[in-house]
């Protein structure tokens, strides 16, 4: 398969890994069962995220610096996301891990762009 292909789908699957983080979490602030069903599909999205960019990464060999702190900053993204919404179903404080959760996405997502197979958005920057 392509690489451009595994692009897209991981693509694809952080915008809907966005998505249901704010499905669940609002499901589990307002204690639904949505935010249930949510985060169950957000941990198999997070594995299909995971995969796909996992494998991107060994593609590329590496590739440089900035992909290494591109798949660090990507996996604590993850793991924030998750440790939030294990925090908020449990129904104790979760702003510090949010805002941590929200920092490192911005983060990941800047340095994906950035980089030689992002959009080009912001490839003056690195």
């Amino acid at each position: 398969m392509p690489l451009i292909a595994f692009l897209h789908t991981h693509v694809t699957s952080w915008v809907l890994l966005l998505v249901l983080f704010a499905v669940a979490y609002i499901g589990y602030k307002n204690n639904n069962k949505s935010g249930k069903i949510a985060h169950m599909v957000f941990r198999l999205m997070l594995l299909v995220a995971f995969g796909t960019g996992l494998y991107l990464y060994l593609q590329l060999n590496g590739g440089g610096a900035f992909y290494h702190v591109k798949i660090t900053v990507g996996l604590l993204t993850l793991i924030f996301g998750e440790m939030t919404l294990v925090r908020v179903k449990k129904q104790k404080p979760a702003q510090v891990l949010l805002g941590g959760f929200i920092l490192l996405a911005l983060v990941t997502i800047f340095i994906g762009y950035a980089l030689p197979y992002g959009q080009s958005f912001f490839s003056n920057f690195i």
